[in-house]
């Protein structure tokens, strides 16, 4: 199996090849550079009998997917959405606890964001698990409040990550405010 590779990457229909003078590999690949250093992932997916690699573009990046695979309920595709987002941005939401930013990525619902962000993290601190829960609430509450003013939920979440501050009970008709202005 392949871990390391020097070839480029090449688009055929749907399909994403890393390539060189010898080898060709069919690729699950997310990065922006065209050739150079691969650092690939093999997966063996037992319902298929089939391998599939992940192509990521730093060593980070593939250390960062095998940890999230250890978390029970995070597979191969989510894990590799994530591994992909940059390292300051998932620095920032793990050290702020903050779960909307997990939920924003496909696949992620609130129970495995709060998981995720836990795992990573690395501490388990009643306080910080208080915090998720209560800002899990009110987050709905705005959500729910939103679609029955007509938004769509995919709007509302999407400027709702938009929105930088911490919402509390003081403060959630002001977010709501705020957001409807962005909508």
């Amino acid at each position: 199996m392949f871990h390391y590779f020097v070839g480029k990457i090449c688009h055929q229909g749907d399909e994403t090849l890393l390539n060189n003078d010898m080898f060709g590999i069919q690729v699950y690949y997310l990065g922006k550079k065209d050739q150079g250093e691969f650092f690939l992932y093999p997966y063996l997916d037992d319902n298929k009998k089939t391998v599939f690699y992940y192509c990521f573009d730093t060593i980070d990046q593939k250390m960062m997917f095998e940890n999230l695979l250890k978390i029970n309920g995070v597979w191969p595709k989510t894990a590799f959405q994530i591994s992909k987002l940059p390292k300051a941005n998932l620095q920032q939401a793990i050290k702020n606890v903050d779960v909307k930013f997990f939920q924003s990525i496909p696949w992620i619902g609130p129970k495995s964001a709060k998981k995720i962000v836990l795992q990573l993290r690395g501490t388990f601190d009643v306080d910080d698990i208080q915090k998720m829960d209560i800002d899990q609430k009110l987050y709905k509450n705005i959500v729910s409040s939103l679609k029955s003013f007509g938004y769509s939920t995919d709007q509302i979440k999407r400027t709702f990550q938009q929105y930088k501050g911490t919402v509390t009970k003081e403060n959630v008709s002001e977010v709501i405010k705020r957001i409807i202005s962005q909508i």
